[in-house]
């Protein structure tokens, strides 16, 4: 029996690509554009959309805000879970998630939003845990020290403890309701959890009913030997940005192994992997595309700097950009500590200037061709992997991308057996464990 994929959409709430070829009329700022792409998400059997979120404009790429201002860059952002409500309320099965920080949001307040999501969304909110490596958002919040990465995962382990105890603080059964009675709920399966760590104290319950799905989907990009851990532990689906397949097949191989040594069952972790294939009716087409690619304008270089830049809370301008980069301790990376090594893998020397090329082109896994050839290429990474599944990256303003992946690349998914022609769950936490 052939093992189906899951398929995700990646963006965020934020200005991102609304200067591209392909853009779409309409204001990013309003939820028409984002309802419109999950629609077309939906119709093409999607298990989710997922939107990220920043808590402010960095100054990570030479100590300044101004790139990222000056090209619309991540870190310009509202709020992704009031978004997710939008999204949510112009769908019916696809799952809706919202990015929020474990270091810089009080946890009932994340357990409540998320639990009264879940019920507006009948079950289909995630919830994709960050720790925020960005020292932008903690200088937002008073902070004035970025606190150490695996410190970070410390904290967001008691967090996850905590907000786990008061999703169940309820038990499943405790709302009866009974108009003859008068009975609202049995007090005696209401349960105070009266939490006291090193980082948080919470006296419980939760003031909000049991959810459709008990607690969200946990979503996770965890790619740091900590992040890895983390996610292995608490996650439901990791999403990460490898290039080449065996890069895939070793961090799928690793996950599941890890999950294994925290009590857990392999299947009960989804690995999707970030692409963005470069998609042509003809052969001619894509090759035209990917030649467009190899030279973008030298504004979208350094935005891709900046961008990386943001990422890691590392500047990367101090680096001569025609040259590889020289060996960098990962402790002076505060962020992602594997945003650039997933370049450098099984020998591979990129120059700043080619990675930088290389993120600009989105295209996670090199993956190109014609409707059947990227179904072919899709197909021999899960055989050759495992599973799980792809989040494609995609602008909001993109539609025509999403429209021609969903009514070329789909059909012909379906047709050989590897993609769902139907919802069968009523949760997004159903749907993502199905296959």
């Amino acid at each position: 029996m052939k093992k189906k994929i899951h398929f995700g959409w990646f963006t965020e709430y934020g200005p991102i690509g609304w200067d591209g070829p392909d853009a779409v009329e309409g204001d990013w700022r309003q939820p028409e554009l984002y309802q419109k792409m999950a629609q077309i998400c939906e119709k093409g059997m999607f298990d989710f959309a997922l939107f990220a979120d920043h808590l402010g404009i960095t100054a990570s790429f030479k100590g300044s805000i101004d790139n990222y201002v000056k090209y619309g860059l991540n870190g310009i952002n509202h709020d992704s879970t009031l978004l997710a409500t939008m999204v949510a309320a112009a769908t019916k099965h696809m799952g809706v998630g919202t990015t929020v920080s474990t270091m810089l949001t009080p946890p009932y307040l994340l357990a409540r939003q998320t639990a009264s999501l879940d019920h507006l969304s009948k079950g289909r909110v995630a919830w994709n845990v960050v720790t925020t490596g960005n020292a932008a958002g903690f200088l937002n919040f008073g902070i004035d020290q970025l606190p150490d990465h695996d410190a970070r995962y410390e904290q967001a382990e008691e967090y996850m403890e905590l907000c786990f105890k008061l999703w169940g603080s309820w038990e499943p059964d405790s709302v009866i309701m009974d108009r003859k009675t008068g009975i609202f709920a049995d007090p005696e399966k209401v349960h105070p959890i009266d939490f006291e760590g090193e980082y948080y104290k919470s006296r419980g319950p939760l003031n909000v009913l049991p959810s459709p799905q008990g607690r969200p989907t946990i979503i996770q990009a965890g790619s740091s030997q900590r992040g890895k851990d983390f996610a292995a532990k608490w996650a439901d689906v990791v999403i990460v940005g490898a290039h080449y397949v065996d890069d895939m097949k070793a961090y799928y191989d690793d996950m599941k192994e890890r999950v294994i040594k925290f009590g857990r069952k392999p299947e009960q972790l989804k690995v999707f992997f970030i692409i963005k294939p470069v998609l042509g009716q003809t052969e001619e087409q894509v090759n035209q595309k990917l030649e467009a690619l190899k030279h973008p304008p030298e504004s979208l270089i350094h935005a891709a700097l900046s961008a990386l830049s943001s990422r890691m809370s590392f500047d990367l301008s101090k680096f001569n950009i025609d040259e590889p980069l020289p060996a960098i301790d990962e402790k002076e990376i505060q962020g992602g500590q594997t945003t650039l090594s997933r370049f450098y893998t099984s020998g591979r020397c990129p120059t700043l200037r080619e990675v930088a090329i290389q993120e600009a082109a989105g295209n996670k896994g090199s993956i190109a061709g014609t409707p059947e050839q990227v179904a072919d290429q899709l197909q021999h990474i899960m055989e050759s992997v495992g599973g799980d599944g792809f989040v494609l990256r995609v602008d909001t303003h993109d539609h025509s991308y999403m429209q021609e992946f969903v009514d070329t690349v789909v059909p012909i998914l379906q047709e050989r057996d590897l993609m769902r022609k139907e919802y069968t769950g009523n949760t997004l936490r159903e749907n993502v464990m199905e296959f």
